[in-house]
């Protein structure tokens, strides 16, 4: 039990500063379009770290209890209506803190803005690089109460770095800083609008993509890779094959070049040195070609975070 929790506080300790990245364009405006002292702005990051524990724990649930991957179509459909959504609670945000800066009465439709609290949530299905790692390993742990504890533990590794967001509250009180935070709030909404209308103009119009287009995901749950390893190169695939080992819910083989005879797996990972060498064999199998010691967490996470739109066979190599 405390295993799982564990793991997925040290993966929030590893991937918050990502998730940090992801949010502070959002959460740092929203703290400054009104003056908030230490104990007000602190209790709103508590109210962010809330809702974003609910939606964590919603999908760690979900995932654990589906016990497969997240199609890249539904990610999609998913973060483009968190986008629009969160869109709105920005506008209604700058809407409120306007009018009580006005000391003008408050619409009731833009009252609810006052609590983070539904700020956290859609920031909490935002499909960022971190969300998607800590989401695909709640996959693969199959079962609802393992994907719950995976999140938990997530949540509280990634909230250390939201913590000294609280410090930042009183700057609101200068009037110049509102005002700027209220701009950036706006022009926040304005993308977060383009980016989710764009996303869901692209999931809704499926009919415009070649019936001979296929999507091709590597990590989908019981789907067997094949890692092909020069003997030169041998070592660093065996540091590959048991990164997704740990990441992936399938079998994986690793065998040398003398025993590649076959393509016998729908993935390949090969040795870029032999790719030229066994392109017969790869004709008919979607393959990533992967310089030896090419950075494997940066490779793995790519390979994991997207879904790879191809009319033919996917041909894609790692490389620097």
């Amino acid at each position: 039990m405390f295993g799982t929790i564990v793991e997925g506080f040290l993966l929030g300790l590893a991937t918050g500063s990502t998730c940090l990245a992801t949010c502070t364009p959002i959460y740092i405006p929203y703290l400054l379009t009104e003056e908030r002292k230490f104990l007000k702005s602190f209790l709103a990051v508590m109210e962010i770290s809330a809702g974003r524990f609910i939606s964590y724990l919603a999908f760690g649930a979900m995932a654990g209890f589906v016990g497969t991957q997240i199609a890249a179509v539904n990610r999609t459909l998913f973060t483009s209506i968190a986008y629009i959504l969160l869109s709105a609670y920005l506008v209604l945000s700058v809407v409120r803190t306007h009018k009580k800066a006005k000391s003008c009465p408050i619409p009731k439709y833009a009252r609810f803005t006052k609590s983070a609290f539904f700020l956290g949530i859609l920031t909490g299905i935002n499909f960022c690089p971190s969300f998607l790692i800590a989401l695909s390993k709640a996959l693969d742990l199959g079962g609802t109460f393992s994907g719950v504890q995976l999140f938990f533990g997530f949540f509280f590794g990634t909230s250390i770095f939201l913590l000294p967001l609280a410090f930042i509250g009183g700057l609101g009180k200068i009037k110049s800083m509102a005002n700027a935070a209220k701009i950036a709030s706006l022009l926040v909404a304005v993308w977060f609008t383009f980016a989710g209308v764009k996303g869901l103009v692209h999931y809704f119009t499926p009919h415009q993509i070649s019936e001979s287009k296929r999507i091709v995901e590597a990590f989908v749950p019981k789907q067997e890779i094949t890692i092909v390893a020069s003997e030169e190169n041998f070592e660093y695939f065996q540091k590959v094959k048991e990164a997704i080992d740990e990441l992936h819910n399938g079998d994986v083989f690793l065998i040398k070049e003398a025993e590649f005879v076959e393509a016998k797996t729908k993935i390949v990972l090969i040795d870029k040195e032999l790719t030229d060498e066994f392109e017969k064999i790869l004709e008919n199998v979607d393959y990533f070609s992967i310089q030896a010691n090419y950075p494997i967490k940066k490779m793995l996470t790519f390979m994991n975070s997207y879904a790879f739109s191809t009319s033919s066979y996917l041909r894609w190599e790692f490389a620097e």
